[in-house]
């Protein structure tokens, strides 16, 4: 079957972005307002507010949500190739972001091993794991949604992982800069691989 090749197009843009970001790392170690923004973050927004976003964020919080919301994609809509694509789309996020942190080698503007801060710092793997759990779910349920449904979800789920990548920055154990290329790296592995779905999914939907 052909790719969908919106969603080639949408990898291949996002791609870019993520390459952007990780030259100017690479280069002079920052990436725009990156230090300003997360000494600010850090110091405005307690610590406490947010930690909890780390524990439902961490890799069994991930894998546990991203279970539970598979399998009732598939019970409710008896989607079959997408929930499978959707579980092994953020395992593979998940373990291929740890993979990519070798490559980078960046340090994190902290350590705290109370909140999952410890390694190397670029890409964020829990702003990675938030995208692909929560914003791989608004594709996931998307042709099933009213229009109301969908409204709602993508409101919802953007506000997770959106906050959840904030919290990184607020328990100060990763840049700006780290989110930004977690949700980015998220986005290219979900979109690549949906780009190669897609087409059977939607025969599975509308035959």
């Amino acid at each position: 079957m052909k790719p969908n090749q919106r969603a080639l197009i949408v990898s291949g843009i996002v791609l870019v972005l993520f390459l952007t970001i990780a030259l100017s790392i690479r280069l002079t170690g920052y990436f725009l307002f990156d230090a300003q923004l997360s000494n600010e973050m850090a110091e405005r927004v307690p610590g406490s507010y947010v930690s909890w976003f780390t524990r439902i964020g961490s890799g069994v919080g991930a894998v546990t949500i991203t279970s539970i919301l598979a399998i009732v994609s598939y019970l409710i809509w008896r989607d079959k190739v997408g929930s499978i694509w959707y579980f092994i789309a953020c395992l593979s996020v998940g373990a291929l972001n740890q993979v990519v942190k070798l490559i980078f080698v960046r340090e994190r503007p902290s350590l705290n091993d109370l909140v999952g801060g410890v390694g190397y710092s670029f890409p964020s793997g829990h702003s990675s794991m938030a995208f692909a759990v929560y914003g791989g779910f608004i594709v996931l349920a998307w042709p099933f949604l009213s229009r109301t449904g969908r409204i709602v979800v993508s409101t919802i789920c953007t506000l997770m992982f959106l906050a959840m990548g904030s919290s990184r920055i607020i328990l100060n154990v990763h840049y700006f800069s780290d989110v930004l290329g977690g949700f980015l790296f998220a986005a290219f592995v979900l979109s690549l691989s949906y780009a190669f779905v897609s087409p059977r999914r939607k025969k599975e939907i509308y035959n």
